[in-house]
């Protein structure tokens, strides 16, 4: 009888731990939310149409950039425009001729605004948010 008794509480002991962890769980993933997708923001080359902008777009002269840019003073991977903390921010990835915005050459990575001016080599970039 007791071996019964011992057999019957460890099942009810396991079965409340099962529950409670599963209630764990569940509402951890409640409380798990996507993060917000990014606005739609663009780089406009030209007359080009506008490339929109992935959470992280890489620009330079190498094929597996996001933006392939046909000129011999940009590097092979030149800069990123990506987005984090809630914003656009623009980063040189130590380019031999320097990533400029608005004129002045990026030493650290800087926030974006719409209407910003990016230089990489000869090549001239607007970025804008819609």
């Amino acid at each position: 009888m007791i071996v019964v008794l011992r057999f019957l509480l460890a099942a009810l002991l396991y079965l409340f731990l099962g529950t409670a962890l599963f209630i764990l769980w569940r509402d951890l993933r409640r409380g798990e939310a996507a993060p917000p997708a990014p606005p739609e923001a663009y780089l406009q080359l030209g007359e080009e149409p506008p490339l929109r902008l992935r959470p992280v777009t890489a620009l330079g002269r190498a094929e597996d950039n996001t933006l392939v840019l046909d000129d011999p003073f940009v590097s092979a991977h030149h800069a990123l425009v990506l987005w984090r903390e809630e914003r656009w921010w623009l980063e040189d990835l130590e380019s031999h001729n320097g990533t400029f915005l608005n004129g002045e050459r990026l030493t650290a990575a800087r926030p974006l605004t719409s209407g910003d001016r990016i230089r990489l080599g000869e090549t001239r970039l607007r970025f804008w948010e819609s």
